[in-house]
């Protein structure tokens, strides 16, 4: 690859063929017979993949690019100047949840809600699909067992590698996009690795659960494997479903930079926990008191009044939709209270064709897309209608949002977390959010 610093220009090509086997395919696309872009694209691959160790590279089937996010202007200028060199993608493309609702983009400033719904555009002129949603698992294209693939997105990551079996590394901003271009990736990481290295032991009363424990589950196996993949063990009479693994492994994406756990019994390469074993390995037993600290870490320290209950992180599933609506029927939500559901534009569509969604807007809820609420507010502000300014608390059923809302919203000392969806129903009708006298957010598995 040639590249030109000030006066000088350097060529790693030599370097790159030493030290990663390409195929033919490969050098064409290194020696720019397949465009500016693809030769480009694939220097930082190769470049990636020999900061990593690896010796080759091998093919993905599909990508998914978290780097459509608006992060200020340079994520703007690398997509366009891919656009500008010819880039197209090489293998099937989805998107991540972009900064703006594009149905709500004139309630966002022209300074900042431009370039936000530009970077999407460029990356769809890219040949990428309009799927604007960080949980892609969800989209009839979700990868199978043992699939290779190129995503970004940490929770997205972290569930196509634990619960559907692919493989794929998590792939950081500008990286996927790299990936998706040439098809391309390091054959490192959790596309060669998937061993656990720790067991966690789950040592509590398991007969009482409800959605609200996996969320907290998740973020407490992260505390605990914070750089390894874990094996967890203990859970094998339980039966998740899919909504229960997407809190989970969301909550873990956060608090680990781990691409992937096992749940033995319960996951496709865990049948046993051998199977998931290389060596003897450390076990750490995950008792009563270890989920209540964790509890007390993410929720609020006093009552309250309820500003806004934010569901959606990662994006609602039509199951969760359809749920939801039963619980709302009937019902309407408090004045005082703001009631907001982030999922992406095919399951809303569906959900809205089905009849959910028209039940959950008639109970108050304001149903978003295309953004999520990992990204409403972070560099784009969120428009008023969906995060009100004076809005101080807020109550999710996700240990994702938990975590982030307070560095990236207003709720920086009133957070509270990790309510069922069942449990938000009161606060949603009555406001006060009140631990001891309503006993709602306190789980019945502690």
């Amino acid at each position: 690859m040639l590249w030109r610093s000030g006066n000088e220009s350097v060529d790693t090509r030599e370097e790159e063929e030493e030290q990663i086997e390409l195929s033919t395919t490969d050098q064409q696309m290194l020696s720019g017979s397949e465009g500016l872009a693809r030769q480009k694209a694939l220097s930082i691959v190769t470049r990636m993949a020999r900061l990593q160790r690896a010796t080759s590279l091998v093919d993905v089937t599909q990508a998914h690019i978290d780097g459509c996010t608006y992060i200020g202007p340079a994520s703007l200028q690398f997509a366009q100047k891919l656009l500008e060199w010819g880039a197209t993608v090489r293998v099937p493309t989805t998107l991540n949840a972009i900064s703006v609702d594009l149905a709500r983009l004139h309630e966002v400033s022209e300074e900042l809600g431009r370039p936000a719904a530009s970077l999407a555009e460029a990356y769809l002129k890219m040949g990428a699909k309009a799927s604007f949603t960080c949980a892609p698992y969800l989209l009839e294209t979700a990868p199978k067992k043992g699939e290779q693939v190129g995503w970004g997105e940490s929770n997205a990551v972290v569930f196509a590698n634990s619960v559907l079996g692919a493989r794929t590394q998590k792939y950081a901003d500008f990286l996927d996009a790299c990936v998706a271009i040439t098809g391309r990736a390091p054959l490192a990481g959790c596309h060669v690795d998937r061993s656990a290295g720790v067991v966690l032991h789950v040592k509590m009363d398991l007969s009482k659960v409800d959605d609200a424990f996996y969320p907290t589950l998740g973020y407490l196996c992260g505390l605990k494997a914070p750089r390894l993949i874990p094996a967890v063990v203990g859970l094998e009479s339980l039966s998740p479903t899919r909504d229960d693994l997407k809190a989970f492994s969301a909550a873990f994406g956060t608090s680990s930079s781990a691409a992937m756990f096992h749940l033995v019994g319960l996951t496709p390469e865990a049948p046993d926990l051998q199977s998931v074993l290389d060596d003897d390995v450390q076990v750490i037993n995950l008792e009563k008191e270890d989920f209540l600290e964790v509890w007390k870490d993410l929720d609020a320290d006093s009552p309250c009044d309820v500003d806004l209950v934010s569901l959606g992180n990662p994006h609602f599933s039509l199951e969760e939709h359809q749920r939801m609506a039963e619980l709302c029927r009937g019902r309407q939500k408090h004045p005082d209270v703001q009631v907001v559901v982030t999922s992406g534009p095919q399951v809303l569509e569906k959900s809205r064709r089905l009849g959910f969604g028209t039940e959950l807007e008639a109970f108050g809820a304001q149903l978003v897309s295309d953004t999520c609420w990992c990204m409403l507010g972070e560099v784009v502000p969120a428009p008023s209608s969906i995060l009100p300014p004076q809005s101080r608390t807020l109550i999710t059923n996700s240990a994702k949002y938990a975590h982030y809302a307070p560095g990236t919203t207003s709720f920086s000392d009133q957070t509270s977390e990790c309510i069922s969806l069942r449990s938000s129903m009161p606060l949603m009708t009555t406001c006060h959010f009140d631990v001891f006298r309503l006993n709602i957010p306190m789980p019945h598995w502690f």
